[in-house]
């Protein structure tokens, strides 16, 4: 009997990038997409940013779910360059280049959910931009429209995105949602509940930072982005320390008290293993 904790796990592959210093092949990404299907999970998220090249990640997970006997449902995203906000013609081709080159790379006819992913205000109110998804939607190439809010604006309670999903015909949220990250339990969550959106909490473990296992940062290499921002590293550990048997699981269901689905990243099958 599967485990119903990976009916709510959404598969994210941006370790498949390499980002965090373990490299991946397409042997080994199949082993842990072919490994989270059987354990429970059926969705993945990824982005055409992935990668050491434009759609690399996207086009791996493409040639492996084309070749195999399993489905997964796909989330991918686009973004709105700011430098191209007074170019009407060259804002619509950058978008229209993004969902045909994600559709391509990823070897589909429609994308399950496609998300503006943590733009600013400015870059998501664009009525042409949105009109021309709507559009694509309606033609099948996309299911479902979908909104990854930039978590500085919710920590300032800057939710006018939210107001519009209406007019833009959103369905499906997606927010930063940790124990340590919890501005969106009272401030995003009653909206969306409120207007019947179906929510993905983003960063569960906040990068692994809260599953219990790290008491400093000593254990991380060069190449992990947890380097990057060592002073919220370190305030993310410290809270860690405050949390009683805190662990991977205690955490993600923390976050799923409070939203449908996570995206959580697995670099190895035994990281799976260790959820059921």
């Amino acid at each position: 009997m599967k485990n119903n904790l990976f009916s709510k796990i959404i598969l994210g592959s941006e370790v498949f990038s390499g980002s965090w210093g373990v490299k991946f092949n397409l042997e080994k990404i199949n082993k842990i997409l072919k490994f989270a299907y059987d354990a429970g999970v059926r969705e993945i998220d990824t982005a055409p940013v992935y990668g050491a090249k434009i759609h690399d990640v996207e086009k791996k997970i493409g040639k492996i779910l084309t070749k195999q006997n399993f489905k997964y449902s796909i989330s991918t995203k686009f973004t709105v360059n700011k430098n191209l906000l007074k170019s009407r013609t060259s804002l619509l081709n950058s978008v229209k280049n993004q969902l045909e080159g994600s559709l391509k790379s990823l070897k589909v006819d429609t994308i399950d959910n496609y998300f503006f992913h943590s733009g600013t205000d400015e870059e998501f109110f664009n009525d042409d931009v949105w009109e021309f998804l709507i559009k694509k939607k309606k033609q099948g190439m996309i299911r479902n429209l979908c909104l990854s809010l930039k978590h500085d604006l919710v920590k300032k309670n800057a939710l006018k995105q939210l107001d519009a999903v209406d007019r833009y015909e959103i369905d499906k949220i997606s927010t930063v949602l940790n124990l340590y990250s919890n501005e969106s339990v009272k401030k995003v969550i009653p909206l969306c509940k409120k207007k019947n959106l179906i929510i993905y909490g983003r960063m569960p473990l906040a990068k692994g930072l809260l599953t219990g296992k790290y008491k400093d940062i000593t254990k991380f290499n060069k190449f992990d982005p947890r380097i990057d921002n060592l002073i919220m590293t370190k305030k993310i550990i410290k809270f860690s320390k405050t949390i009683k048997n805190l662990s991977a699981k205690k955490s993600i269901l923390w976050s799923l008290k409070h939203c449908d689905k996570v995206v959580l990243g697995f670099k190895n099958t035994d990281q799976i293993n260790s959820l059921r």
